[in-house]
């Protein structure tokens, strides 16, 4: 084997020769069955070949192979030589070990004796050091509390303990050690409890006080204030973070199961747990409580290493009521405070005030809730790390008490104690409409004795009643205050005067805080929170009940007292209102309890549709006595005497023809006009028009008026004489138009929403969406008030014409002193009556209707008295010249009149004196007049005057005024003009 070659690897190119193996086999087979020599022989060469080729390849490889067989060889050798050697040095010190083994146990007594002796003076200079070290504590918490590195001082103060109570506790001479340490175990839990307060509830809000006095008086609009604005700014930052979290109350607290802090804390860092814990104290920071939320954590672990967990959430909980009490006192004196300012916009003592409280009050109270929200995980974790057996309060425990602490809020700014004990407050049923109102609007009526009600306040039997809630509250306060060492009785510092109108200013917002406590203590629409509770028992049981009286007293008083009927002439309310024209009393002072409820509905958004039935109830009573008093006008108390113009207005078909005449559509269309450019405010808007228009428009009116009332006479009973009654219905009038207008104004405002809608919960800004019925409703009493001042004016508009009537009308031959007598220049009593009546009626009206108005009553009054003066050529028996002067007088007198009441020329009353005076002229010579300037009158006209004329003769020739009124009738036929 030494001689053969190292077998190497063949050069890359050269090809294996094939195995030959198989064919040794096959030559093999092939040589046992071959029957001839000469196959044996042919195969016996061809194997001897292949054993030639075969060496042949074998002296080839292992030419090739020798180096390497070579140099294993070699290293072999090497390798043995090694071997052998090592072989030899073990075998030496295992002979050495032995003789040190036999040479140990022969010294083992004293070698014992030397290593007891190391170990008892290691141990001496270890309590040594640990001396030293348990001295030096006291210096270094001193300085970790100085710079408020709670957990480094924590971890020191429990290490340290743990040394004085282990190894070091019988050394008598670290006793005041010791002692010190405890005390300082104390001061130190009692610093972290104040620390941990502090930040809950002083740090954890101090940014909302900053950033509202920062904002202050650069606003002057309450709703707009420096407060509200800093609130909105924060909002936006503060949804993700602080909103979201003390709203969510599945949030899990992290399972901590780290190993507890080494007792040696390193140079910079002190680790409180693993990484989940995520608890670090870094001393090199510049303000260890830049982050609250990690300073609270660090306080907690410090504490969970103190084992005072379960006293400090006990504490926290004996003090959460009391330092929410303080936040509020706080935030009152800085606002008031603030507003003592001259830059500040709001005033001191005033609602707007109680507003900024209440939304910085609500703004820090949520705050507080993410503050404990962080401190309960931080209980959670240590408890779960340290294994500490304490049961945490929760996040509804936090609720609660911010909710009683509101309550006590609520209690002091709505006066509630005083209310409650109010015997004049009776609860009224809010489940049915308010129909007991009506009794205030009566008119007429003797005064009713006053009723006692039949439930006080004091004694309802709702479950949480107003008087038995403060009961408990008060009951429950002062347990807690007692358990504090504080008094029960808590100073009372209010921004505003309490008043139960109050919750008007503040019921949005808190019922949106309320939402969102409701929403973070999972309650069910059904079983709403506490606070929920006590203000909608307050709500229903002293506030609407208060408000149902205060508003039944001002009915009352606006519709019996002796001013009531009287209008309104204080020029400062008259310009508030917008007014040209006085009104009602009694209207203005509805209207007022109907924009005070409108109000109500816009800050009780909740109670709005209820609101909204006490205002329908309201404007049905006052629709009932507005109408009873038009009917103490119109209807006198004799039923067999009758107002005519007023019984006129009663035929529906009437009505209806006045109410088509153009102008009352030119007046409605004024009206509708001016509504849509300002519906409160009362333009006088007159256009001028030419005296055709006039004539027009007015011409067919007095046509009708003349054909229906020209026959039979008035009497004096079916005119209203007293001109006072006449100024009476112009007041009723302008108030109720103008009181319509308001209330279509309200309702056209009011959002409307089927019934089957589901009803507001949650208040919003705004007005919420009314029932449809509802909206209806106002808008149909609306127009009935409309219909009754449209009578009222028709009424007027028909009595000036129907008293032109009454007057002028010729009865029993009255126009029979028109021929003889003595000649005298005044006109007829009857006209000069009549002057005198339409001249009292416009300075009566003047004063109470729009100028509008005022045209519409006068105007077309010269038509229609021409038009009487005309047709009562018929009832004249004669007519001389002095006659026909006289008639001209009247006429003249009529004209000046109306002229200086509409303030433009009465061209009709010129038509009427150009008849009269055709009875200076003989009948052939009126024929030919018409003939040559055509008809003036009507055919009628005419015939009538032939016919006077020819009465007014000596002899009258009835012969010859058949031929007149023949050749008239052909002279007319040829004009083929009929006027």
């Amino acid at each position: 084997m030494s001689n053969l070659a190292p077998p190497t690897k063949p050069p890359r190119g050269v090809k294996h020769p094939k195995e030959t193996s198989g064919l040794l086999m096959s030559v093999i087979r092939t040589l046992s069955a071959s029957e001839s020599n000469e196959q044996r022989d042919r195969e016996k060469a061809k194997l001897e070949k292949e054993y030639k080729r075969s060496d042949q390849r074998l002296d080839e490889l292992v030419s090739l192979h020798y180096q390497d067989h070579t140099q294993v060889m070699q290293l072999f050798g090497k390798l043995s030589a090694r071997v052998t050697t090592s072989r030899e040095k073990i075998h030496a010190v295992k002979e050495n070990l032995q003789a040190c083994k036999l040479l140990l146990r022969c010294r083992r007594d004293e070698l014992k004796k030397l290593w007891l002796e190391g170990i008892e003076h290691k141990h001496v200079l270890q309590l040594l050091e640990e001396i030293d070290q348990l001295r030096e504590v006291p210096a270094q918490l001193t300085a970790f509390l100085a710079k408020k590195h709670y957990l480094h001082a924590t971890q020191l103060l429990v290490s340290a303990l743990s040394l004085g109570d282990g190894s070091l506790e019988g050394v008598e001479a670290l006793r005041e050690v010791r002692t010190e340490l405890q005390a300082k175990k104390q001061q130190l839990h009692s610093r972290l409890l104040a620390e941990l307060t502090r930040h809950l509830y002083i740090v954890s809000t101090q940014d909302v006080v900053a950033l509202r006095r920062q904002g202050s008086g650069r606003d002057g609009n309450p709703l707009n204030s420096p407060f509200q604005r800093a609130g909105e700014l924060r909002g936006s930052a503060r949804v993700s973070k602080t909103r979201l979290t003390l709203l969510d109350v599945s949030v899990p607290f992290p399972n901590a199961s780290s190993p507890r802090v080494g007792m040696n804390p390193g140079p910079n860092h002190t680790t409180a747990g693993d990484e989940s814990d995520n608890v670090e104290e870094d001393v090199d920071a510049a303000d260890p409580e830049a982050k609250s939320q990690h300073f609270m954590a660090i306080l907690v672990e410090s504490m969970a290493l103190l084992n005072s967990v379960p006293d400090t959430v006990e504490s926290i909980k004996i003090q959460m009521q009391t330092e929410l009490l303080a936040i509020i006192k706080r935030t009152t004196r800085q606002l008031l405070d603030l507003s003592q300012q001259p830059t500040h916009s709001l005033g001191a003592h005033s609602t707007s005030l109680l507003l900024e409280l209440m939304q910085t009050v609500f703004d820090q109270f949520r705050q507080v809730a993410t503050a404990h929200a962080s401190v309960l995980r931080s209980f959670a974790r240590a408890a779960d790390k340290h294994h500490i057996d304490v049961r945490l309060y929760e996040m509804p425990d936090v609720w609660s008490k911010v909710q009683a602490v509101l309550q006590l809020l609520l209690t002091d700014y709505l006066d509630i104690q005083n209310m409650a004990g109010d015997p004049q407050q009776a609860p009224t049923s809010f489940s049915e409409s308010t129909s007991d109102i009506s009794v205030y609007f009566a008119r007429r009526r003797p005064p009713r004795q006053k009723r006692v009600p039949l439930f006080k306040f004091d004694y309802s039997s709702h479950a949480l009643s107003i008087n038995s809630y403060l009961k408990e509250q008060r009951t429950s306060s002062a347990k807690e205050y007692s358990q504090a060492g504080q008094s029960r009785q808590r100073e009372k510092l209010l921004v505003c005067t309490p008043d139960p109108r109050n919750i008007t200013q503040i019921f949005i917002p808190l019922m949106k805080f309320i939402e969102e406590i409701e929403h973070a203590i999972g309650c069910t629409p059904g079983n709403p929170c506490t606070l929920n509770a006590f203000l909608s028992d307050y709500i229903k049981e002293v506030f609407l009940g208060r408000h149902h009286m205060m508003v039944a007293a001002s009915i009352e008083s606006a519709t019996k007292s002796l001013d009531a009927w009287r209008t309104t002439t204080s020029p400062e309310l008259m310009s508030d209102l917008g007014l040209s024209r006085p009104l009602l009393q009694s209207t203005v002072m509805v209207e007022r309890c109907i924009q005070d409820l409108r109000e109500l509905m816009q800050a009780l958004p909740v109670y709005a549709e209820h609101f909204l039935s006490i205002i329908c109830n309201i404007l049905r009573n006052y629709r009932e006595t507005c109408q009873a008093a038009y009917r103490g006008i119109v209807q006198p108390d004799s039923e067999d005497k009758r107002i005519c113009s007023a019984a006129w207005l009663k035929d529906e078909d009437i009505s209806r023809f006045i109410k088509s005449l153009p102008n009352w559509t030119d007046l409605q269309a004024q009206k509708v006009t001016y509504r849509r450019r300002r519906p409160l405010r009362r333009e006088e808007t007159t256009e001028e028009e030419s005296p055709e228009d006039v004539r027009q428009r007015n011409m067919k009116e007095a046509e009708i008026l003349a054909s229906n009332l020209g026959e039979g006479g008035i009497n004096a009973h079916e005119i209203l004489s007293d001109v006072g009654q006449l100024k009476g219905l112009a007041q009723l009038q302008e108030s109720m138009e103008w009181f319509s207008t308001s209330i279509l104004l309200f309702a056209s405002e009011l959002p409307s929403a089927p019934a089957s809608s589901p009803r507001v919960h949650v208040a919003s800004v705004g007005i919420p969406a009314m029932p449809e019925t509802s909206v209806r409703a106002l808008m149909q009493l609306a127009q009935e008030f409309e219909e009754l001042a449209n009578t009222c004016l028709l009424v007027l508009h028909l009595e000036v014409r129907v008293q032109c009537f009454h007057y002028l009308l010729p009865r029993a031959n009255n126009y029979n002193r028109l021929v003889g007598g003595v000649d005298s220049q005044e006109p007829d009593p009857k006209v000069l009556e009549l002057s005198r009546v339409l001249i009292s009626i416009d300075e009566a009206m003047n004063s109470s209707l729009q100028p509008r108005k005022l045209k519409y009553i006068f105007e077309g009054l010269g038509h229609l008295i021409a038009k009487i003066l005309i047709s009562s050529a018929q009832y004249i028996d004669r007519i001389d010249e002095r006659g026909i002067q006289k008639m001209c007088r009247n006429i003249f007198a009529l004209q000046q009149t109306l002229t200086n009441i509409t303030m433009a020329r009465e061209i009709a009353l010129d038509h009427a004196r150009h008849y009269f005076e055709l009875f200076y002229l003989a009948p052939e010579e009126i024929l030919s007049g018409v003939m040559e300037k055509g008809p003036q009158f009507s055919e009628l006209e005419y015939m009538n005057a032939f016919q006077l004329v020819h009465r007014s003769q000596a002899e009258p020739d009835y012969g010859a005024v058949n031929t007149h009124l023949s050749r008239l009738s052909d002279i007319l036929g040829e004009v083929g003009i009929t006027v």
